[in-house]
């Protein structure tokens, strides 16, 4: 079995991106047509592109890997931090999905398992129903 990599989804950050440099096209062009006196507000707008570049500076900073027998989890940039849960020891996946995550198949994933650790969270993933699915086959398979 191939591993898989888990990260949280971009798809907010990206629509986040999208929206708020729509916004800061308008003010720019709002400056350039004499709607604003002042470049201050077009500047104010384009800085708000630092909230999603952020939250994706996060994103990238968290990697969940799926193996055949264990579930890796990695935290950080600069300093790293690593969890690793044995997938013999897992006994119990749960998906939490609003009804908002349902429509864009976004959610969490509760991985239960039987160490003194008691569970990890993996938030705002993809498709999670389909992602619990594989690891309670890849614990079911690892016995």
């Amino acid at each position: 079995m191939e591993e898989i990599e888990i990260r949280p989804t971009v798809k907010f950050v990206r629509a986040g991106a999208i929206a708020i440099s729509a916004l800061a096209l308008l003010a720019w062009g709002a400056l350039l047509f004499d709607k604003v006196h002042t470049f201050w507000l077009p500047l104010a707008v384009t800085l708000l592109l630092f909230i999603p570049l952020y939250q994706w500076i996060q994103i990238r900073a968290t990697l969940t890997v799926l193996t055949r027998d264990r579930i890796r989890i990695e935290t950080g940039i600069i300093s790293r931090s690593t969890r690793t849960l044995m997938l013999p020891y897992v006994q119990d996946v749960v998906v939490t999905q609003s009804l908002g995550n349902r429509v864009f198949n976004v959610g969490s994933v509760r991985i239960e398992n039987a160490g003194a650790t008691g569970h990890v969270l993996l938030e705002n993933v993809d498709a999670p129903r389909q992602l619990a699915d594989k690891i309670l086959e890849r614990a079911r398979s690892s016995h």
